[in-house]
């Protein structure tokens, strides 16, 4: 088991990329701590991981809100004693032109892809100091890397979650913490949902759309990383390419 006696904390745990990362870890012998504002989907999620005999903890979290993300942490040590792995995957995916997207829609967009990973790493950052090692996975976009149309506010949240952290990778790596970013490419979620449907009907072999669960072997790569390894700050893209 890559992860035996691993205590990984994922946010937006609830469905999609963030489900399908903690159900692997969980099979690959972590302790497992999952938030997401819905309350029905975490109680599935833990379901189906204890059912397998995982050990999991459920902690429904409004990443915008400090108070819950501190709670959210406080009851992860409470539980499992430590943080090894923490995942920010929660995130949301507005579209629309540039000109049409009002202060609100950059304030949530903000609230819950920057601040929500602000929050949790400095919410986490001090246990991973006290134990001396620690390891940070920040789900990224290929749309943080090359900006597109329609899409301004979520490709510079992405931009911002990038710099950020290879900031903190920067700032940590002499304390036995690394700190990457996961960009999964397209992924066949309920986030995602209007993009892969609208392509349904003219795709090909070479479809770069995936399922959730095809995330997991780049998932379990990064968590498996010793601070030793000296592989941190990196942006490991898992994105695959069309045919000309």
């Amino acid at each position: 088991m890559q992860l035996k006696d691993k205590v990984a904390l994922i946010t937006g745990g609830g469905r999609g990329i963030g489900r399908a990362i903690a159900t692997s870890y969980a099979a690959e012998g972590a302790q497992v701590a999952i938030a997401a504002r819905s309350t029905a989907q975490l109680d599935e999620v833990a379901a189906a991981i204890a059912a397998q005999d995982g050990q999991v903890l459920a902690v429904p979290t409004d990443l915008r809100v400090s108070a819950e993300v501190e709670r959210l942490v406080q009851k992860t040590v409470e539980r499992f004693g430590r943080i090894d792995i923490l995942v920010n995957n929660a995130g949301i995916n507005p579209h629309g032109l540039f000109l049409d997207a009002t202060d609100e829609q950059w304030e949530q967009a903000w609230q819950i892809n920057v601040m929500g990973v602000v929050r949790c790493c400095r919410a986490v950052l001090p246990i991973m100091q006290r134990q001396g090692s620690g390891n940070i996975i920040n789900v990224g976009s290929g749309m943080g890397q090359v900006g597109h149309a329609d899409l301004s506010v979520y490709c510079a949240s992405k931009a911002a979650l990038h710099g950020l952290t290879q900031a903190i990778a920067e700032e940590v790596w002499s304390e036995g913490i690394i700190a990457n970013v996961l960009i999964p490419g397209p992924v066949e979620t309920e986030l995602s949902k209007p993009a892969w449907q609208a392509a349904s009907s003219f795709r090909a072999a070479s479809d770069p759309w995936k399922k959730p669960e095809q995330v997991v072997a780049a998932a379990l790569f990064l968590a498996a990383q010793p601070p030793a390894s000296g592989m941190t700050g990196q942006i490991l893209s898992i994105m695959r390419r069309t045919s000309p």
